[in-house]
């Protein structure tokens, strides 16, 4: 996650904070402006409207954490099988039981029954990579 997206959660989780306080408050104030009940009292009851934001907040924040579960960029990483190859830099692959247009990520030829693994993507291309290949380049690194 890039340093941008981390303080625009961090600041919607303080804006929720925020929030919290400001119902808390609220409640304080009116109890007192019309003598309903003491602060105290008060503030016991509005405390399951800012639990319920509180917890709001956290998920929100577990979801802008996780990667994307749809979507081009959610196949990042998956590896699926060669199943068309149109010419030398276009084929067609078969990923988790759909059919995706791909390019290679290299100059090495990739044949029809290969496995490969989605490295990047191009627009709804996938980049892919023989699964051999990538794995030669990560025990040498």
């Amino acid at each position: 996650m890039e340093t941008k997206e981390k303080l625009l959660i961090l600041l919607a989780l303080l804006d929720e904070a925020l929030i919290i306080v400001l119902v808390v408050l609220s409640g304080i104030w009116l109890a007192q402006r019309y003598g309903l009940v003491s602060p105290l009292e008060a503030a016991i009851a509005v405390s399951p409207l800012a639990l319920f934001l509180a917890i709001a907040a956290v998920k929100a924040f577990e979801a802008f954490s996780r990667p994307p579960a749809i979507g081009v960029e959610a196949l990042q990483g998956k590896e699926g099988f060669v199943r068309a190859v149109i010419d030398d830099v276009r084929m067609i692959v078969e990923i988790e039981g759909e059919l995706w247009s791909a390019e290679p990520a290299s100059e090495s030829r990739i044949n029809v029954g290969e496995r490969v693994v989605v490295v990047g993507v191009k627009g709804i291309t996938l980049i892919v990579d023989k699964v051999e290949a990538r794995s030669n380049v990560e025990l040498r690194g």
